[in-house]
């Protein structure tokens, strides 16, 4: 049996490293199944459900990003997009991605216009935004928040970005990795 893929996927408000997400939504493209159809929700679930653990609590969730992860896959074959890279596998150690405060949202999009580089997404109703990318947001960018008219996004401090990648869980007295200073006020901090 070949090896299945392993992806990240935003589900709820959680990154989650999933398997052989790649191959279910490749076969049932191939089916001819529409991101429309009725029955994608429960054919994605139940394939999904083989090799990933999905709590009974969170079905809707997973539902809804399995759904949303189908209708990109279609939209990029349509359109000749090659698939999602992420740009640095070191991000998920510096945790620089905007935090978005659902019930504040009115759904204007405005943050979505700023971000250049897909960050942020509608729902599947495209009445709020959702962050589904956090780990292609660029270190220190905070255009969405700035964007925001009713402060619904904030950024992490940018005391976040001053930290050695390497080895997160123990302070080191050499640069930073951030900024190259040995005496970072925000490194110490």
């Amino acid at each position: 049996m070949a090896e299945a893929s392993y992806s990240q996927i935003m589900i709820g408000r959680a990154m989650t490293g999933v398997i052989g997400l790649q191959e279910i939504i490749a076969a049932l493209h191939q089916d001819g199944m529409t991101p429309d159809d009725p029955a994608l929700g429960v054919q994605l679930l139940s394939e999904f459900s083989k090799r990933n653990y999905v709590p009974p609590t969170a079905r809707a969730a997973y539902e809804e990003a399995l759904r949303r992860e189908y209708r990109r896959y279609v939209e990029a074959q349509r359109t000749g997009q090659t698939g999602r890279l992420w740009r640095d596998a070191r991000k998920e150690h510096r945790p620089w991605f905007p935090t978005l405060f659902e019930p504040k949202c009115d759904g204007c999009g405005k943050c979505l216009d700023v971000c250049p580089n897909g960050v942020l997404g509608w729902n599947a109703d495209e009445t709020k935004v959702l962050v589904l990318e956090p780990y292609e947001c660029a270190p220190a960018c905070q255009r969405c928040a700035q964007a925001c008219p009713l402060g619904a996004i904030v950024m992490p401090p940018m005391a976040v970005l001053h930290v050695r990648t390497d080895s997160p869980e123990r302070p080191s007295t050499s640069d930073c990795a951030t900024c190259g200073s040995k005496d970072c006020v925000a490194r110490k901090a």
